[in-house]
């Protein structure tokens, strides 16, 4: 018997394998979109966090030169961000590069950090970059065999010379020894500074305890730079308006900041305090029913590095100044 064909029919299979190929081809892209790309995401956040920790122990080094008077060239600065990377993970055998910055107070570059070049005059921060390619296992069947991973870190090491208004709470700390240890305690205000005083301060010279009270409750100090000399407010505040408000912040657990004192001149209304930085505090006591003695948990000295359109930068810091800044700033 005689086959016979209908018109416009013809054999599919062809078309099916063509089809079953592509979307192979469509499911393994996706795979590798989906675990290629976490594989490079995860390489990111593993290089940032090392470009963080070596910049910090690059401008540490710095710092101490600065604070401490020790001697300082470039292989210190090298030696101590090269050891932080490999630390945390960046060394060469793993396919990780880095190249390092010196910055001044404005982040602008002044040389690259390397084993035996000194540093620039004028340094207060580096700059740290890591470069890695982590390999693909998907992605290959486009040609994509690597994912190129570039992070970056600056930090910088200031003194802290100026404070804008509106930021800080008139209460004067004085650091034991010029040192307040992280996670510790400390009695803010207790004894007397000067006959009369108990580190209250005035931005006004006045000594009224609604207008204290209303400079605890919303900051509302002056532009200063520092050092500078600020009137005391005299006498154990017994206002309930003060108690109020300094048990707002107990309460609330917020860090707050502190002026630090670092000499105190005359007594009673004309004692006047010398303000030479800033202190983060979170305030956990208070005294009572007087509060002659508040106590709190000591954060970490602070830093505002950059104030104001037509701010140079801050300083470095020169001297044993615990008032200063180092951190990481972009």
């Amino acid at each position: 018997m005689r086959r016979r064909f209908m018109p416009g029919r013809r054999d599919e299979r062809g078309q099916v394998l063509i089809i079953v190929a592509g979307g192979l081809v469509i499911m393994i892209l996706a795979i590798g979109l989906v675990i290629d790309t976490g594989i490079g995401f995860m390489t990111r956040r593993g290089s940032q966090n090392a470009a963080d920790l070596g910049s910090l122990a690059g401008t540490k080094v710095i710092a101490d030169h600065y604070t401490q008077n020790t001697s300082l060239d470039g292989p210190d600065v090298y030696a101590a961000i090269d050891a932080s990377l490999a630390v945390n993970g960046c060394e060469s055998e793993e396919g990780c590069s880095w190249t390092a910055e010196y910055v001044d107070n404005i982040e602008t570059p002044l040389g690259t950090v390397t084993e035996g070049d000194p540093m620039p005059v004028g340094t207060q921060g580096v700059a740290v970059s890591i470069a890695r390619a982590p390999q693909t296992f998907f992605m290959r069947v486009i040609g994509m065999d690597t994912i190129a991973v570039a992070t970056s870190a600056t930090s910088i090491t200031a003194a802290i010379d100026r404070l804008p208004p509106g930021q800080v709470l008139p209460i004067a700390a004085d650091p034991p020894n010029n040192n307040f240890q992280p996670g510790e305690v400390y009695e803010l205000t207790a004894g007397k500074d000067a006959p009369g005083n108990f580190s209250w301060l005035s931005w006004d010279g006045s000594n009224d305890p609604n207008t204290l009270a209303t400079s605890i409750c919303t900051p509302n100090n002056p532009e200063m730079t520092f050092p500078v000399w600020i009137t005391g407010d005299p006498g154990k505040s017994n206002s309930n308006s003060v108690r109020n408000c300094v048990d707002y912040w107990i309460d609330n657990g917020g860090t707050v900041l502190i002026p630090l004192w670092d000499d105190v001149a005359g007594n009673g209304n004309n004692t006047d305090y010398r303000i030479v930085g800033l202190a983060a505090f979170v305030l956990t006591a208070r005294g009572q029913p007087a509060i002659d003695s508040i106590q709190g948990r000591f954060v970490g000295y602070y830093g505002l590095p950059s104030i104001g359109a037509n701010y140079g930068g801050p300083p470095d810091p020169t001297g044993a100044n615990a008032a200063y800044f180092l951190g990481l700033i972009r």
